[in-house]
């Protein structure tokens, strides 16, 4: 049976999906999370002794045929061309059915499009982080299985019996989130709550900031806001309005008492630094330059402008955005 090794410690661990936590507040459109799939990259080739490194992560689908994460998630693995191999997982629900898919991607069959300014020692923490997957699985790229069989099934099996798991069929054909746009100009502030869901062996949980700051700050081009438990796992993930709108890409979070952390731009040169950095969440925002990339690749993504809809604009300047983020963090 075709990577059954690999999948049996996932399937013989459903658990049920869960739409949301314990807090039933604030309203949250989970139904937009099943967008996001959970992800394994590894290279390629296999290094000596068996032994082959991995990454997991997160992405979400903007279209039938393309996925958004974040660059760091695939640049080890896939970058400058690499060979590498995408394994997501697609549907996994408490139903028994199963369905998982492997893309792969190097110099002759590119796959993985990383954003052109992106540098791994420099742009980590930047409005750079962040890459495309063009999901182009073939026939044989694809894993179907019957788990209360313990049975691989065709996918036309495996269609033939979506309509009587509606679980399943949910996520197998989740309709794409809508992106909200920053003008590159001015900074805004977004609208709370943002929410940051994590799908891991058919399990969809979620975080969100109901009472914290979130603002895409114009003199980094991308989206600072106060920390609220995202971590890693979630990484290439996506940040959602209530509503179900894609605000941004997961890209890290600073945990680092009384320490200070510098954001570079495209040339690797320092643009600024945030002093005392106690707690802070740093999601890659869709500026004009970020849509641009994205669009490049899939023309017809669904978008619009943050302003009004999600955020409004402010005059404040990063150091007065900082400040506001502090004393948000301090509130009891």
């Amino acid at each position: 049976m075709r990577y059954f090794t690999y999948f049996l410690a996932l399937l013989c661990v459903c658990p049920v999906l869960a739409y949301g936590q314990e807090d039933a507040a604030p309203q949250i459109n989970a139904d937009a999370f099943l967008a996001q799939k959970s992800f394994t990259v590894w290279p390629d080739d296999r290094v000596s002794g068996g032994q082959v490194p991995v990454a997991q992560c997160q992405a979400v689908r903007l279209a039938p045929d393309w996925y958004i994460t974040a660059a760091h998630c695939v640049y080890d693995f896939c970058g400058e061309n690499r060979a590498c191999v995408i394994q997501f997982d697609l549907a996994q629900s408490p139903d028994p059915l199963f369905a998982q898919a492997r893309v792969h991607s190097d110099s002759s069959r590119r796959n993985v499009f990383i954003y052109p300014g992106y540098n791994p020692n420099q742009n980590r923490s930047s409005s750079f982080d962040v890459a495309l997957i063009r999901f182009a699985p073939g026939k044989d790229d694809y894993l179907f299985m019957d788990v209360s069989k313990d049975q691989e099934i065709t996918r036309a099996e495996f269609e033939k019996k979506l309509p009587f798991y509606p679980e399943t069929q949910a996520q197998w054909n989740a309709p794409a989130p809508r992106l909200l746009t920053f003008d590159a100009a001015v900074s805004a502030r977004i609208s709370p709550p943002i929410a940051v869901p994590r799908a891991q062996n058919g399990h969809i949980s979620w975080l969100y900031n109901a009472g914290g700051q979130a603002f895409f700050i114009s003199e980094l081009q991308h989206c600072v806001s106060t920390a609220f438990g995202v971590k890693q796992g979630n990484s290439g993930g996506g940040v959602y309005t209530a509503q179900g709108d894609l605000v941004g890409i997961v890209s890290m979070s600073i945990q680092n008492k009384n320490g200070d952390i510098s954001f570079a731009n495209a040339d690797g040169k320092q643009r600024i630094t945030l002093q005392n950095a106690d707690s802070y969440f740093v999601f890659t925002g869709f500026s004009s330059s970020v849509l641009a990339f994205v669009r490049r690749y899939i023309p017809r993504v669904s978008f619009v402008g943050a302003v009004p809809h999600s955020a409004e604009l402010t005059n404040e300047k990063f150091k007065r955005i900082i400040s506001v983020l502090d004393a948000a963090t301090q509130a009891p």
